[in-house]
C-alpha cells in the first residue's frame, strides 16, 4: 500500500514548523491500523535528511560533525533535551551512513528518534516552502518503493 496523501499532510505539518497541535491533530486522524505507510516515509525522509547534511560529495563527515550537530539538536530545547539520547541519536546517523547497525535498539526508541532527528535536520536545512516540497516528494517516492 502506498503512502497516503494524509500520511504526508501530518509530516508536513511537523517539518514546516507549523504548530505542534497540527501535527498531532493531522497524526491522529491517520488510520492507526495501517501507520506502516508514516513509519516508512519517516525512515525515508530521516535517510534523505542524513545524506543531504552529512555527505558532501561523496565524503561522508567525521563523528564530530555527527555529535556536534546532535549536541545543538538537543540544546535546542528542553522537549528535545528528553527526546534525543545521544548515543541513540548517533548511531541511528551512522546507520544511515553505512557506518553503524541498529542492533541492542529497540524499534520504539528508533521510531521515537527519527521525527525528532528528522525535524532537526529539515529545521537546520532552512528549506523555503519550495524546496520542502520537492523534499517531501522525493521522500514520498523513496517510502512509497520501500513499500513495494
Amino acid at each position: 500500500m502506498p503512502v497516503t496523501d494524509e500520511q504526508v499532510a501530518a509530516l508536513y505539518a511537523q517539518l514546516a514548523g507549523r504548530p505542534p497541535e497540527e501535527h498531532l491533530r493531522l497524526f491522529n486522524e491517520l488510520d492507526q491500523n495501517d501507520n506502516v505507510g508514516y513509519a516508512a516515509l519517516l525512515a525515508a525522509g530521516l535517510f534523505e535528511a542524513i545524506q543531504r547534511r552529512f555527505v558532501k560529495d561523496g565524503e561522508i563527515a567525521d563523528r564530530s560533525e555527527i555529535i556536534e550537530f546532535v549536541a545543538q539538536a538537543r540544546a535546542k530545547g528542553n522537549e528535545s533535551l528528553e527526546a534525543i539520547n545521544p548515543g541513540v541519536a548517533e548511531q541511528i546517523i551512522l546507520h544511515a551512513l553505512g557506518k553503524a547497525s541498529l542492533s541492542g535498539i529497540d524499534d520504539q526508541t528508533v521510531l521515537g528518534h527519527q521525527i525528532v532527528l528528522l525535524s532537526a535536520l529539515v529545521g537546520r536545512a532552512n528549506y523555503s516552502e519550495a524546496e520542502l516540497n520537492d523534499f517531501m516528494a522525493q521522500i514520498r517516492a523513496d517510502a512509497d518503493e520501500i513499500l513495494e
